[in-house]
């Protein structure tokens, strides 16, 4: 039986709790013992995302040790795993702690806000001989599943151009608003920007260059717009969390392939040819946070190396966004 925990008890926090639960149930070889947040009331507190909504009403909480520090909580638990979802910022530090602490450790995108922690976290990981998975979740969302497959079994042709975009009021949901501060979130640009430029990565490798220009009214890298360079695609991003609040969020993609473009928005996907159409529709019960974490427990359990979502590609995806903002500087 692996035992396990989770640091960070805000919206990610309980959403993977939950997937957890079900895991657990299905698998029965895996157990959490302890949970580490910053206060024990925010614990039971149920929460809305700009995304989803998590509720922990009828959860009964005793089964579990409950901790505000992390490092208490190491030093009294017997562990094999933890899950880190904390702000930004402190990716770095408590994932480099738990991996010397001789754990296996899933922490929450981004990798970190700063090319040095990224780093750290990669040669820790690979000192210390432990699995390090970062959750880059529309890896295993269906709409972007659809589009890896049309690609690597050239349904359409060769991609020939691409366009993703990501738009969002200002998110006023984060505790204290830490998402608005860039020493803690690294603002659009890294928070959610990164999201398209992960996807990018995974379906046509790391560019060759990227030219960006950001907006900063609202809040520093409210917005961001990137054109990358490949050999035979060019592809543009367009990332933006300063629009109005009455305005829904909204993901999109458009990839023009030999044969046919492909559009999503939503929940559906359209292939556009010239004899026609065909609509494809996603779940709106976007299960792409439980299939992360069955794909990080079974490689712990099991002991294999992940497949979706590799350490090195990641740090492709954090060399391309910190280039974006920093300028040349290599992971």
């Amino acid at each position: 039986m692996k035992k396990y925990a989770i640091i960070g008890f805000g919206g990610l926090g309980k959403v993977h709790f939950l997937n957890l639960l079900e895991i657990e149930k299905a698998r029965g070889d895996i157990e959490l013992k302890a949970i580490c947040n910053s206060s024990l009331e925010g614990i039971t507190k149920s929460m809305e995302l700009n995304i989803t909504s998590v509720s922990m009403d009828n959860i009964d909480f005793s089964k579990y040790n409950l901790y505000t520090d992390y490092k208490e909580m190491l030093e009294k638990e017997e562990l094999d795993f933890v899950f880190i979802a904390l702000p930004s910022h402190l990716h770095a530090e408590v994932s480099v702690y738990c991996l010397k602490k001789g754990l296996d450790v899933f922490s929450e995108k981004p990798m970190a806000i700063v090319p040095k922690d990224c780093r750290m976290m990669a040669d820790c990981a690979k000192e210390c001989r432990k699995k390090l998975m970062i959750g880059q979740a529309l890896r295993f969302s269906d709409e972007y599943i659809f589009l890896k497959d049309a690609i690597d079994n050239g349904t359409y042709g060769k991609p020939v151009k691409a366009e993703f975009s990501r738009k969002s009021p200002l998110p006023l949901w984060s505790s204290e608003n830490w998402l608005l501060k860039d020493d803690k979130s690294g603002g659009c640009i890294i928070d959610m920007h990164v999201h398209d430029v992960d996807i990018m990565v995974w379906l046509f490798g790391k560019p060759l260059d990227v030219h960006t220009v950001s907006s900063h009214k609202m809040a520093e890298f409210e917005s961001v717009y990137a054109i990358y360079s490949y050999p035979d695609i060019s592809v543009s991003i367009n990332t933006d969390w300063g629009i109005h609040s009455s305005y829904k969020f909204k993901a999109t993609y458009g990839v023009t392939f030999e044969d046919a473009y492909v559009e999503c928005i939503g929940n559906e996907i359209t292939v556009y040819k010239n004899d026609g159409t065909e609509k494809f529709s996603v779940s709106k019960d976007n299960p792409m946070y439980k299939r992360e974490i069955e794909e990080f427990v079974d490689c712990v359990v099991c002991d294999k190396p992940f497949q979706t979502t590799s350490l090195e590609s990641v740090c492709d995806t954090m060399d391309t966004v910190f280039t974006e903002k920093y300028g040349k500087e290599k992971i």
